[in-house]
């Protein structure tokens, strides 16, 4: 048998900050686990919280409090607000328009795309190192930044003004964008989830590969394509919600 390349020794979880023990009675059963949270809610959590280098603790409230504030609020929200038909009327994947975009940007939105084109880099190392939990902040650090940009250039009022309308696809362009590279790297933490995002994106199968999560699909000061082939493409009218919130 060939001996291992890298041995992988994690850390202990505990229960609400003790050892779980069955004289204790604060053993988690994953299976009762899974039924309340789905299999990808409680994958999420685990591999959000589990640090390799220490002990991690678990309790429901938290569980409770990640999904709904990571999957349900700042990811499934992004999604339902880009797509929405009052703000996207064509139902398409928008085009970049870089001249725009600097002329309407703030300084926060510059590193925000920044960010974006390094994404795919800084989080496939996390995983390559075992850091899940690191590679997940970086993700939703991308989808909260991207909230706050969509909120700030408000499209629901660029919608109403003709005047606006490349402002307007820049906004969503940039969002679903942002959408697709992050559902892309979030394959291999919440798969089922992170699929029908990327349908919803109507990005093929062949397209969810890390080299397409590298090339964002933005124009740089030369008016030069990076490579995607996601604008122009016609949205899913699957209305589904990405993930129920919990109570």
């Amino acid at each position: 048998m060939e001996t291992p390349k890298g041995i992988l020794c994690h850390s202990h979880w505990l229960m609400n900050h003790e050892k779980m023990s069955k004289s204790k009675g604060n053993v988690i059963d994953p299976f009762d686990r899974i039924q309340r949270y789905t299999t990808d809610g409680f994958r999420y959590f685990l591999l959000k919280q589990g640090v390799p280098s220490t002990d991690s603790n678990y309790s429901d409230d938290k569980v409770i409090i990640y999904l709904n504030s990571d999957l349900s609020n700042s990811l499934g929200n992004l999604l339902n607000r880009s797509v929405s038909k009052s703000i996207n009327k064509s139902a398409q994947y928008p085009d970049f328009d870089y001249n725009v975009f600097v002329e309407t940007a703030s300084a926060d939105d510059l590193r925000m795309v920044e960010s974006l084109q390094q994404l795919s880099e800084q989080v496939g190392k996390h995983y390559e190192d075992f850091n899940f939990y690191k590679g997940i902040d970086c993700i939703m650090s991308q989808i909260r930044d991207t909230n706050r940009h969509f909120t700030t250039h408000q499209p629901w009022e660029l919608a109403k003004d003709p005047k606006q309308e490349r402002h307007l696809l820049n906004v969503l362009h940039v969002t679903l964008e942002t959408l697709c590279v992050c559902g892309i790297l979030l394959q291999p933490i919440i798969p089922t989830i992170a699929g029908n995002l990327l349908n919803r994106l109507s990005v093929g199968t062949q397209d969810r590969g890390l080299k397409e999560a590298c090339s964002p699909g933005l124009v740089n000061s030369n008016n030069d394509k990076s490579g995607s082939t996601r604008p122009g493409r016609l949205l899913s009218n699957d209305n589904a919600i990405l993930f129920e919130r919990l109570s």
